[in-house]
């Protein structure tokens, strides 16, 4: 491998400047980043983050809350009967407290998650599902004493549970003060059992009903949403999308990439060959010119623009199916949503050029290629970062624009570095030049015989420079024999002859057919 001179401005030109309009440019005018990704999610709608218009309506339209509704499911009012049923037989138990009801206590059926927090929940109405039906489900109904349920309203058992444990000195202070009178009143007697009820809560117990019923809940939403044709429609949407908007902006890239490349060389030659002598009609046929060369250059390339536009259609794929598998268990920001499209880009090409390998490169100069691409897309990242920090702190008039030539700066010098680093350090050289060693039997082989022959080609240019006392009958009668014969094995008696007639040493016995091919697998 040799080190070549490095190139500068070649080197801006070719690695810098598609990856900067692409990225900083059209990345404004063709994706928009947003947080959450562009497909609704459970865990995104209950933060409040709506990732379509069509779904954050529906919610908005989901009605005010019915407890009647609610409280005269089906299922409630069945459930209530066996409850009965159990109480009467002294097999009931109070699931908040852990005790067997008696038959003179008071019970009361409760949802586990308050009914009122099924209906407004944003990945109920997500999935579609009906409120009282899934308030009303055998693992959301449970029964407990009148004090406790009255008291627990509509509040979440976290915080209910919270609101008892303050609660707690109080409710001691308050049912000794009680104990301590001799004769109670019944309304006394009556806020004494209520005060123990509160205090018999088994706080364990809550949370444990509560996480088991939140688990059904939850598993049942995300079930019914997560597999139903609305979220596969919806995400082979966005990816889509994203993937035709990447594939429109890798193509452009390239187009406005060779239009700068040409305008850079021509503009300045043609203001100096005008600014002297300015005619018209010659300063349109020059621009005429122009355009023709950016045209040639366009067409040259025609093939690379079917590349990238795949290349960016299935990195864009891939980033759009990974942002939203990402939040279904976290929000994803519009860094995090730029990141994961340039590396998705970045990776797929990278992957494609070591599963291909079109140029038949070697190990070590596949290697180098693709951490080329892939170093690229984290300069690009890094430059990305920097221009939303930026944009933050930079409140003044054209901050933005300020920010983004800092970013687009930055991201072009890093990556000049990178790949600068990856094709002229030392470091780097030698491990490139060791990993080009791991080459198969036939390419190896491919290569002896090519070095064989540029050794060859070298020798007989220096032959050629001398004068030789041979015979030139002879010479012509042999050219003549050979160009005569009309197969191979006649070539190959006269070749054979005229070797052992010149004294002619080489590694295998020319008698023999066995020994050319030994010769060659022990190469």
């Amino acid at each position: 491998m040799q080190q070549t001179n490095y190139n500068w401005q070649k080197e801006v030109n070719d690695t810098i400047v598609q990856s900067l309009v692409t990225s900083f440019g059209l990345d404004f005018l063709l994706l928009k980043d947003k947080k959450g990704g562009d497909v609704d999610t459970v865990h995104n709608v209950r933060n409040d983050i709506w990732a379509t218009e069509k779904e954050k309506n529906r919610y908005q339209d989901r009605g005010e809350y019915d407890s009647h509704a609610y409280h005269s499911h089906e299922n409630y009012k069945e459930t209530n009967r066996k409850g009965k049923q159990k109480k009467l037989a002294g097999e009931l138990t109070d699931s908040y407290t852990g005790e067997t009801f008696s038959q003179h206590d008071v019970t009361n059926l409760d949802h586990i998650i308050a009914a009122y927090e099924v209906h407004n929940d944003p990945a109920r109405v997500l999935a579609e599902i009906d409120g009282a039906d899934l308030a009303n489900r055998d693992s959301n109904l449970t029964f407990t004493n009148e004090t406790l349920n009255k008291s627990k309203k509509a509040k979440k058992m976290a915080d209910f549970i919270s609101n008892l444990k303050s609660q707690q000195t109080l409710l001691k202070a308050e049912i000794s003060a009680l104990e301590s009178k001799g004769q109670l009143t019944d309304i006394e007697l009556k806020k004494l059992k209520t005060l123990k009820n509160k205090q018999k809560a088994n706080f364990d117990a809550m949370k444990a009903v509560d996480e088991k019923a939140r688990k059904q809940y939850d598993a049942e939403i995300s079930s019914k949403y997560y597999s139903s044709s609305k979220f596969f429609v919806n995400t082979a949407s966005a990816a889509i999308n994203t993937g035709l908007r990447m594939g429109a902006r890798q193509m452009l890239g390239i187009v406005f990439a060779e239009l700068w490349f040409e305008l850079k060389d021509s503009i300045p030659k043609l203001i100096e060959q005008h600014k002297t002598y300015f005619k018209f009609k010659l300063f349109l046929e020059d621009l005429k010119g122009v355009v023709t060369n950016i045209w040639e250059r366009l067409k040259a390339r025609f093939k690379d623009f079917w590349t990238e536009f795949n290349n960016g259609l299935f990195g864009g794929l891939l980033a759009s199916v990974t942002t939203t598998m990402l939040n279904i268990f976290l929000t994803s920001t519009k860094m995090i949503g730029k990141l994961i499209r340039e590396s998705a880009n970045s990776l797929f090409s990278a992957v494609k050029l070591l599963f291909f390998n079109p140029e038949n490169l070697a190990l070590g100069d596949l290697l180098k290629s693709a951490i080329k691409i892939i170093s690229t897309s984290i300069s690009v990242v890094l430059g990305s970062m920097i221009t939303t920090y930026l944009n933050g702190i930079l409140s003044f008039p054209f901050g933005n624009d300020v920010a983004l030539f800092i970013g687009a700066l930055v991201s072009g010098l890093l990556t000049l570095a990178m790949c600068y680093y990856l094709e002229h350090s030392n470091l780097m050289q030698k491990i490139w030049r060791f990993l080009n060693k791991f080459r198969n039997k036939y390419e190896l082989t491919l290569k002896y015989y090519r070095d064989v022959n540029a050794a060859l080609d070298k020798y007989l240019t220096e032959l050629a420079q001398l004068e030789f006392n041979f015979n030139v009958a002879e010479m012509q009668t042999f050219t003549h024999a050979l160009q005569a014969t009309n197969t191979e094995y006649e070539r190959k008696i006269i070749l054979n002859q005229e070797i052992k007639r010149s004294n002619i040493a080489l590694p295998y016995d020319v008698d023999s057919d066995d020994s050319f091919s030994d010769w060659l697998d022990s190469l």
